[in-house]
């Protein structure tokens, strides 16, 4: 315990009433978390927003850390604060875990919790990050049964949207965005970060999506690729390689999946090239 004295030292810093931290530190989600669980009753948990960042489940770009979302069961008192968003929760086996030595609700119960509040580009990105094959989160199944027994009001209908078209091979949430605008426009589905092999079977490449059928392919080169040589060399390799198989390699960057639009336009009028007949298709 800290001395009255102690507590006004110009070296701390107050994130909430009756909390210090030291003003020097770096100021991070879970620090701010951290910070507001030592006056947290042990009946509250972190949910929503705030369990998808202690996550790192990717949310829109500028999604603020306060106010922190703090959730009680049903029925309890909420917890009343400045820098604070209270949430009564019906919860189920399951819906609750630790991390970091906080608790939470589970991957699950908080992808359903998002579908209140995210875009359906939005929510399949987030679908795809607790996927990813290369540290999944949780699985397909346990997120199929989260939305079967989910009891809110709110977002039922974009889960089940969503749900089917989460990928576990999706590498970004660029490259999830981009993926379902390009559904949401009509266009053909694309596979994802699958290998393309030239007429003998050697392998080609691996774009980012790709259309075998048509023959283009879609890189989403974020600002990393600019910046790093040796990605920028790869990423010139790797369309070189497309376009000499006679593939249309299109390039996609951060405006593109800002506003999608005329990225949208040059893949349609490429799958048209390839032999698509141009008729818009329905995936939902």
């Amino acid at each position: 315990m800290l001395a009255r004295g102690r507590l006004r030292g110009r070296d701390l810093t107050a994130p909430f009433a009756g909390t210090r931290d030291l003003a020097e530190a770096e100021a991070s989600l879970l620090r701010l978390c951290r910070a507001f669980a030592l006056r947290m009753p042990p009946r509250s948990f972190f949910c929503g927003p705030t369990a998808a960042g202690l996550m790192q489940i990717p949310l829109p770009v500028g999604q603020p850390w306060l106010p922190l979302h703090i959730g009680v069961r049903a029925g309890e008192r909420r917890i009343e604060a400045a820098g604070i968003h209270a949430h009564h929760l019906t919860l189920r086996d399951g819906d609750l875990t630790l991390s970091a030595g906080l608790a939470l609700t589970s991957p699950e119960r908080t992808w359903c919790d998002l579908a209140g509040s995210l875009t359906l580009p939005q929510l399949v990105s987030a679908g795809d990050f607790l996927l990813w094959r290369r540290k999944p989160t949780t699985s397909l199944v346990r997120l199929e049964t989260a939305v079967a027994q989910f009891p809110g009001r709110r977002g039922p209908r974009m889960l089940r949207l969503a749900l089917p078209l989460i990928s576990d091979r999706s590498d970004s949430p660029p490259e999830s965005e981009i993926r379902i605008a390009i559904l949401q426009a009509g266009l053909p589905a694309p596979d994802v970060n699958e290998p393309v092999r030239n007429a003998l079977g050697q392998f080609v490449a691996r774009p980012d999506l790709s259309w075998r059928r048509f023959r283009v392919a879609l890189e989403y080169e974020g600002d990393h690729h600019r910046r790093d040589r040796i990605q920028w060399a790869e990423d010139i390799r790797r369309i070189n390689a497309l376009q000499l198989i006679n593939w249309i390699a299109i390039r996609a960057h951060s405006p593109d999946y800002r506003d999608p639009a005329e990225l949208i336009h040059k893949l349609r009028t490429a799958l048209m090239a390839g032999g698509w007949d141009g008729n818009p298709i329905r995936h939902w």
